[in-house]
């Protein structure tokens, strides 16, 4: 409450005017850092002026805390205070250390402190080129984060939160990101909302058991996955994770577009772009629980155990699977274990009833043989 309350107060009406290098330095980090990294991740391409936020005030602070920033791409969220003397430095260097300890301690990617009435985002941990930018008419005014927003935001109910399923987030360099939000009241009144980005490797950690597949019973080709209404993951494949390059090999012969698989190598993650409409996900997605063998995404036969997610806000389903070729080794082994031990009773058997028929046979040939001399 109170980092946002201050946050708010300290953030300017308008921005000072900038220098020419500033503006050239601000330009020359999303041309250098930002659209290469989303270039590699999207099959779209992308522009500067897309991407370049026309707000002089959003410009301003991403020219303090991101272009000017002396920590590298993925690690601007080290920097405490840019030391420019402002009151939102200040504040920044104040708050800032705190609550990038939380995020770090809870596994969250990213906190956003954004603000009711214009919807600007006038704090985030991560510091990435959403940063300052409204949700009400900024750049990023129609991703997951600015519904999970505009709902908090129209709720009136200070306990209220929402969930937002995956989508492609530009700010995350097109990675696949949910987003869960709260509002903040001071008292009566509706300073802001309070959003974070949620953890993927959390998700993953519990989906996969943390890589321990065949601790938990899992074998060598079993895995669980979750499965978003769009047909797609929301978490990792066991085979990109264990063998990446045979598993973006046989994305191609499963029917996977092209883009998306260079999506995936581009990002080394398959959420939201590997598809999973196999028959176990459907049935799933129309609320139906069961048990069946049929092909996976990767085309290769499984048995598989599936039912809907009971989760508010996202329609997911969840899938627990073994390849049928490994699922059925055991029975297998035992099927020939049980012939091999027939077989052999069966030689011990005739071996047996031979010898008491020789038992029986021989006195009657000495009698045969003694008649005739």
């Amino acid at each position: 409450l109170e980092a946002m309350r201050d946050f708010a107060a300290a953030f300017p009406v308008a921005a000072p005017d900038p220098g020419a290098d500033d503006e050239t330095n601000l330009r020359l980090y999303y041309e250098r850092e930002v659209l290469p990294r989303l270039r590699a991740a999207s099959a779209a391409e992308q522009t500067l002026d897309q991407l370049l936020p026309a707000d002089p005030l959003a410009r301003h602070y991403q020219r303090r805390f991101l272009a000017s920033n002396p920590f590298e791409t993925g690690a601007k969220h080290q920097l405490d205070d840019p030391g420019d003397g402002s009151e939102y430095s200040a504040l920044h260097a104040a708050y800032h250390p705190r609550l990038r300890h939380f995020i770090e301690r809870f596994g969250y990617y990213d906190l956003f402190l954004i603000e009711a009435t214009t919807g600007r985002i006038v704090y985030s941990v991560f510091k990435e080129v959403d940063f300052a930018t409204s949700l009400h008419r900024g750049p990023y005014s129609d991703t997951n984060l600015a519904k999970a927003f505009g709902a908090a935001r129209e709720a009136g109910n200070r306990d209220f939160v929402r969930l937002v399923d995956y989508e492609a987030y530009t700010p995350s360099y097109g990675a696949r990101a949910s987003f869960i939000a709260s509002p903040i009241y001071d008292g009566d009144e509706l300073l802001g909302v309070l959003a974070l980005q949620m953890p993927i490797d959390r998700i993953n950690d519990v989906m996969t058991s943390n890589r321990e597949w065949s601790n938990v019973g899992l074998g060598a080709s079993g895995e669980c996955y979750i499965v978003g209404q769009d047909f797609t993951l929301r978490n990792e494949s066991r085979f990109l994770i264990e063998d990446r390059a045979s598993y973006l090999n046989g994305l191609g012969q499963s029917g996977l577009p092209s883009s998306s698989i260079q999506a995936i190598e581009a990002l080394g993650s398959a959420i939201g772009l590997q598809e999973v409409r196999t028959q176990g996900a459907v049935a799933a997605h129309s609320g139906q629980a069961g048990r069946a063998i049929f092909p996976d995404y990767r085309g290769i036969r499984v048995l598989s155990a599936y039912k809907p997610l009971s989760l508010p806000d996202v329609d997911w389903v969840i899938l627990s699977e073994i390849d049928e070729a490994e699922a059925l080794e055991p029975a297998r082994q035992l099927r020939n274990r049980i012939l091999l031990e027939q077989m052999v009773i069966l030689i011990i058997v005739f071996g047996i009833a031979f010898a008491f028929a020789r038992s029986l046979t021989r006195p009657i040939e000495r009698l045969s043989r003694t008649a005739g001399d």
